[in-house]
């Protein structure tokens, strides 16, 4: 799908999102990384570290913060996290207690007045769960839970207003994306929290690079189209690949009649060019495509 780099949406983004309610206060920006795992018929969510920027309400940096958090006793890193977040289970093993790092970081955002502080997607949910997980002292746990109400997930707001109400599930990645700041995510809490606010500030300046509406719109194809895709996988997969002169003249036909541009049919079509031995079409999410094109 061609992607229009003018942008065409209507409103700002969130210049009124984004400080909704707190208006002439501080806010800050948070991300954090997550030990999330099934753990003795339950399941755990560790924060492993956390990463904040506070701003003034004209999202001019004030002060910042950084930390891992130390691992609870008995729980380890899976390979895949230590891969995604570069943490390490020997690291984490000596890093201040959640204890210490929460006493500082209130600290932080009181000193500073911070009104709301902003998270993108379920950063909410999952400090909640490690809190509920966690045997606090008193102040500290009543602290906690009043740092905890402050989060203000606005990932669906932002989406909406730059998307013209398409898509409420905008990720980072894509954000990051139609704000021409490419789409790779570092999965680094203080990395993510920096891009975040950065996004936040070229969208209310109206600087987005892409279109965000076109962006939508590839997202919803690009969601049917993998929904109704059945053949991919070259070892589960490669007993049903045939040689089929009628099967091509098939593809062929469908082709010429423009089948590419419905999700469906494009589904259809990559299937079956995969079952004659044509090889997997493997369509990316909007950041892999934009990049694809060189257009980063």
């Amino acid at each position: 799908m061609a992607i229009n780099k003018s942008n065409k949406t209507t409103k700002k983004g969130p210049s009124q999102t984004a400080p909704a309610g707190f208006k002439g206060k501080n806010q800050a920006f948070l991300d954090a990384e997550y030990l999330s795992a099934r753990y003795k018929k339950g399941s755990i969510e560790d924060v492993i570290s956390v990463g904040v920027v506070i701003t003034n309400p004209a999202h001019e940096e004030l002060d910042r913060f950084y930390s891992t958090v130390r691992l609870t006793r008995g729980h380890k890193l899976p390979p895949l996290i230590t891969e995604l977040t570069g943490l390490t289970n020997e690291e984490l093993e000596i890093a201040p207690t959640y204890e210490d790092v929460m006493t500082e970081l209130i600290g932080m955002i009181k000193k500073y007045q911070v009104g709301k502080i902003c998270v993108w997607g379920g950063d909410k949910n999952s400090f909640q769960r490690d809190y509920d997980s966690r045997e606090l002292e008193k102040p500290l746990k009543r602290s906690v839970a009043k740092f905890i109400s402050t989060f203000e997930n606005i990932q669906k707001e932002v989406s909406l207003d730059i998307t013209g109400g398409l898509d409420a599930n905008l990720s980072l990645a894509d954000m990051k994306t139609i704000c021409g700041l490419g789409g790779y995510v570092a999965h680094n809490a203080l990395n993510d929290a920096e891009d975040m606010l950065e996004c936040i500030r070229i969208i209310e300046t109206d600087r987005m690079k892409y279109n965000g509406v076109e962006a939508a719109e590839y997202k919803k194809f690009r969601g049917e189209y993998v929904k109704n895709r059945s053949f991919d996988d070259p070892e589960s997969d490669e007993g049903y690949i045939i040689s089929s002169d009628l099967g091509e003249q098939f593809l062929k036909e469908i082709a010429e009649k423009g089948f590419a541009k419905d999700p469906k049919t494009k589904a259809f079509m990559d299937d079956l060019g995969y079952l004659l031995g044509k090889g997997n079409v493997y369509m990316g999410t909007f950041s892999e495509m934009i990049a694809e094109n060189g257009e980063d």
